[in-house]
């Protein structure tokens, strides 16, 4: 039942998103992310311009911090790349789950930089835990979603 219900509100959220918005989670192992593990996404950008650009995470309640920061970079054929730090925040200090979702949260956070200027064609994303700790326990996923402006 749990499968079909991630499933169903993985295809309604497809299904919400216009063409042209990119958005991509990739599970992680046993749901702990070592500090060492980079996740990378590469997507075609169709259009040079501006774009709003968020790191999306998926956690269960067993994660033990408050907010994860967390690098952003990308690798395309720009002079310049994007290089961003983002403090993704998870609990409100009384301890209160911020977020979508029961067992499982549903968080979006936009890049401070945002909009960003992206280049036509192949660009690569790559995000990275920013923690003290070495294995982050109850991260599920990390993705990230890329929309143009309108």
């Amino acid at each position: 039942m749990r499968t079909f219900i991630l499933f169903l509100s993985a295809i309604i959220t497809i299904s919400c998103t216009s063409p042209d918005t990119f958005e991509k989670y990739e599970e992680l192992p046993d749901e702990t992310w070592n500090r060492y593990k980079v996740v990378e996404f590469t997507t075609q950008i169709p259009d040079s311009g501006f774009y709003q650009i968020s790191l999306c995470l998926r956690h269960t309640t067993d994660y033990e911090m408050a907010n994860l920061w967390c690098f952003i970079s990308t690798r395309s054929t720009a002079a310049r790349e994007l290089k961003d730090t983002v403090n993704i925040r998870i609990a409100e200090a009384d301890g209160r789950w911020l977020g979508r979702g029961g067992s499982i949260k549903t968080i979006e956070q936009s890049l401070s930089r945002n909009p960003v200027h992206l280049p036509q064609g192949k660009v690569t994303f790559r995000i990275e835990q920013g923690m003290r700790i070495e294995e982050l326990k109850g991260i599920k996923n990390i993705g990230i979603k890329v929309e143009p402006l309108p």
